[in-house]
């Protein structure tokens, strides 16, 4: 099986510890649009190496845990003295009604998106803050718009999708924003350091076949960027 995109050494050399597109932009935006006290629970739902973390420790946050599924991004954040736990997004070893806020970025659509939700809403206080920022798609097809890696993209869905999965959920959307400049920034900083967008995907893939897979399914899908902060509702 190909290695997910997120572990790639073309990526982590381009997006470095944050693995996200625009590095701790939408991480800053979330932080100055909900303004979480230093007496509140924080998540980071897929926390990878720790960048999100770090960033919460240096804002005062200390009552932060951080999730994550693979080991060797834990490590990384152990050793920067974070607390990290290994474990499902599906399946959150905690207890119901104990988080303040959840940050999960560029991590849903890795997920499977309704348990994973479900899982926010159960653990989240009422009136808790959950904030997702991820990949959405313009179109899709499904033959078409197949990715050749795990990634992101392709678990992306329009954003009205988005809306309603989260609603649905039990949550109230109180922002939903398109930021998807910071992934044409990010496409062109690949483009800049391997020649082409299809020299990035074979570096990626090993394949010039996958490599056009991916050109094509980025071609049909038209993917973009989104900011999501949604309250929980009261029980």
């Amino acid at each position: 099986m190909t290695m997910p995109l997120y572990q790639a050494t073309a990526v982590r050399q381009g997006l470095g510890c944050s693995l996200r597109p625009g590095g701790d932009y939408l991480t800053r935006r979330i932080l100055e649009l909900t303004r979480p006290d230093a007496h509140q629970t924080v998540l980071d739902a897929g926390c990878g190496p720790g960048a999100t973390l770090g960033l919460l420790r240096a804002r005062g946050l200390y009552n932060c845990l951080g999730l994550d599924r693979d080991w060797p991004f834990l490590s990384e954040a152990k050793n920067d003295t974070l607390t990290v736990l290994q474990a499902d997004l599906p399946r959150l070893p905690l207890a119901d009604r104990t988080i303040d806020m959840i940050l999960c970025e560029c991590a849903w659509n890795l997920t499977p998106q309704k348990n994973v939700l479900a899982e926010f809403s159960r653990v989240l206080r009422p009136h808790g803050i959950l904030a997702i920022t991820d990949i959405f798609a313009r179109t899709f097809d499904a033959v078409e718009g197949a990715w050749p890696v795990p990634c992101c993209f392709a678990g992306a869905t329009d954003l009205e999708t988005v809306r309603s999965l989260v609603v649905d959920a039990g949550f109230t959307v109180t922002l939903l924003e398109d930021h998807s400049r910071l992934l044409r920034e990010t496409a062109a900083h690949f483009v800049f350091a391997h020649g082409s967008l299809h020299g990035f995907w074979l570096a990626v893939t090993g394949s010039t076949e996958l490599a056009d897979q991916a050109c094509k399914a980025s071609q049909v899908t038209k993917p973009g960027l989104f900011l999501l902060i949604a309250k929980r509702n009261p029980l």
